[in-house]
């Protein structure tokens, strides 16, 4: 451990042992308990606990040869926060131009967890808006951008998010696993989601995802506003063609296909 990690208040010693053994994997091929215990400064029976548990959380492997080596997790890790790191810049003109085609509020999110978070937004140039809020969180199984991500994401995932029991925000809140599993596969075959006051009374959203260059959903647009404003023509000749042209503009831009 670094001097100066040592002296920082609040630290962690067991945290900071395991990043440190991790960090030590990451610069190996593969490597056994004793080499890296001849490199680090704590005892066998810690580092092999501290191993069992990176094993344990898919952060290493044990090899049949009872050697170990780090996994890609924590590369996955980093592309992940690289990709939300330029997200925000990428996608703010189209979510500019997006706003001003649909003249609505566009919100950019990303999942995390069982929720989505709002890493941008725009305000409607409407008198009568959404209240909304950077770093607000919603569930993504009853938004428009939560279930525009889940759509695309693997089943497990979808399971964990789906765990009953789930709760009814308010009447129009579908809580029924299954049911929710039917329409996030009509999501994406049809490329965006809805939410008609699944998670607020008053508020309906419409969304489409963000791909990233493995086709997985990186993020997702949505365009959010009250009820009254929430028609169908709208949706058809104004809100889906300006939320689709954006979404896949900020795809590409990240290296993956148009939703």
């Amino acid at each position: 451990m670094s001097s100066r990690a040592a002296g920082t208040p609040y630290l962690t010693q067991t945290l900071a042992k395991g990043l440190e053994v991790l960090e030590a994997l990451s610069a190996h091929r593969d490597t056994s308990l004793t080499e890296l215990g001849g490199g680090l400064r704590m005892s066998a029976p810690t580092l092999f606990r501290i191993l069992a548990t990176l094993v344990a959380l898919g952060y290493a492997e044990k090899l049949e040869s009872g050697r170990y080596r780090a996994t890609l997790k924590t590369w996955a890790m980093g592309a992940q926060v690289l990709q939300r790191l330029n997200l925000r810049e990428v996608a703010r003109p189209h979510l500019e131009a997006l706003c001003a085609a649909a003249e609505e509020a566009p919100h950019l999110a990303v999942r995390e967890g069982a929720d989505v978070v709002i890493i941008d937004r725009l305000e409607a140039p409407h008198p009568v808006r959404v209240e909304t809020y950077l770093g607000q969180k919603a569930p993504a199984f009853c938004s428009a951008i939560g279930k525009a991500i889940l759509a695309h994401e693997n089943a497990a995932i979808q399971a964990q998010v789906l765990a009953p029991p789930l709760p009814r925000f308010t009447p129009e809140t579908m809580s029924d696993p299954a049911q929710l599993r039917r329409e996030l596969a009509q999501v994406r075959t049809r490329g965006y989601a809805i939410n008609q006051e699944e998670w607020r009374r008053g508020v309906c959203a419409v969304a489409v995802p963000i791909l990233g260059p493995g086709g997985s959903a990186v993020a997702a647009v949505s365009l959010t506003m009250p009820t009254e404003r929430f028609q169908r023509g709208a949706l058809e000749r104004r809100f889906l063609p300006a939320l689709r042209h954006a979404a896949a503009s900020v795809s590409r831009a990240l290296g993956g296909p148009a939703p």
